[in-house]
Order: C-alpha cells, then sequence, then structure tokens
C-alpha cells in the first residue's frame, strides 16, 4: 500500500476517534429517557460525588450523584456567562432514588461543599437567585 493510503486511514481514525464518535455519545445521551440516564449517571461516577453537566444551547441541567445511589439535578439558564439555577427550593430533596428522601443537614452541608468545589474548577459558574446558604 501507498504511505499516503495509509497516513490518510490513520487520520480519518483519529479524526472519528477524537470528534465525531464522542458528539454522537452526546446526541444520544441527550435523547435518553430520564431513567437511562440515571443508570448511566450512576455507571460513570468514580468517587463519592461527580458532577455531569448536560447542556441544551442556553440552557440545561447540572447533575449530582452522591455515592452512585443519589441524584439531584440543578436546571440553569445561561446568564451573562453564568449558569443561573432555576430551582426553587435547593436542598429539599433527592431527586432520585424515585422515594425521594429529604436531605439531612449532613447532606446539605457535603453539596454545598461539592457545590462550591464545581465552582472553583469550572470556567461557567453555577449561581442561585435564592440565598445559597438556606
Amino acid at each position: 500500500m501507498n504511505p499516503f493510503v495509509i497516513t490518510a486511514i490513520a487520520a480519518a481514525v483519529i479524526l472519528l476517534g477524537i470528534f465525531v464518535i464522542p458528539l454522537i455519545n452526546r446526541l444520544q445521551f441527550n435523547k435518553l429517557p430520564v431513567e437511562q440516564k440515571v443508570r448511566v449517571l450512576m455507571h460513570q461516577a468514580n468517587g463519592l460525588s461527580y458532577f455531569k453537566n448536560v447542556s441544551g444551547g442556553r440552557s440545561g441541567t447540572l447533575y449530582y450523584v452522591k455515592n452512585k445511589r443519589k441524584i439531584y439535578l440543578l436546571p440553569w439558564v445561561l446568564s451573562e456567562n453564568k449558569m443561573v439555577c432555576t430551582r426553587t427550593n435547593l436542598f429539599e430533596k433527592w431527586d432520585y432514588p424515585e422515594e425521594q428522601p429529604p436531605f439531612t443537614e449532613e447532606e446539605r452541608e457535603q453539596l454545598r461543599e461539592a457545590l462550591e468545589g464545581y465552582n472553583a474548577r469550572s470556567r461557567v459558574r453555577i449561581v442561585f437567585k435564592n440565598d445559597f446558604t438556606q
């Protein structure tokens, strides 16, 4: 085979692996029903707390997974390079599991610390309309 053909095939495989396949995976994840998104997020979570930001343009959802068992959703809207959380009752209850247990004081404090850590690492920070400390 011609070295040019081998180089072209290698470049095509690299482009597919870097750009096309992750784009397809992201689009497929956005199309999944909520139950399947929950399963995928629990499988992807590595550690005690895990964040996944799913954007739909100027709005989206920040998923927080704790211990691969509990999920909390923070819907947001983009405003002036900040993600403004649109959730009214911030630390009321978990979104998953289905029985939606309420937060304990310890879980509230852990979530506050995790969100502060996320804001420190992220370029686009999440801000809250109402008081963050409630």
